[in-house]
């Protein structure tokens, strides 16, 4: 569960602005994956993300038509977000636990 001052630290970062800011697909693909709902969701933020078993994703089709058209740029972005946002709860300290990429990143 995030803090306040997390919170604050992601309202206010800049950094997720410049990110949001490179990729103009971005307020989209995060629209069409908030529609989404349960396992849905889930498995398209694993995919969005890079971090789903591929043998599945493949046999999985994105649900929203924002999202079938997501390129591996867009999912490049989505990811960048994602470590941004981490970077932003974690405040700079390292031992703060964050993400498991499951890619030894």
């Amino acid at each position: 569960m995030l803090q306040i001052h997390q919170y604050e630290a992601i309202a206010t970062s800049q950094a997720i602005r410049n990110t949001l800011a490179t990729n103009p697909r971005l307020p989209l693909l995060l629209t069409a994956l908030d529609k989404l709902r349960g396992e849905s969701r889930e498995d398209a933020l694993q995919r969005a993300l890079g971090v789903s078993d591929s043998a599945t994703a493949a046999q999985r089709h994105w649900q929203d038509p924002a999202l079938a058209g997501m390129t591996e740029e867009d999912m490049q972005a989505l990811r960048r977000l994602a470590e941004t946002v981490e970077a932003a709860v974690r405040g700079g300290k390292e031992d703060v636990l964050g993400l498991d990429w499951g890619d030894g990143v």
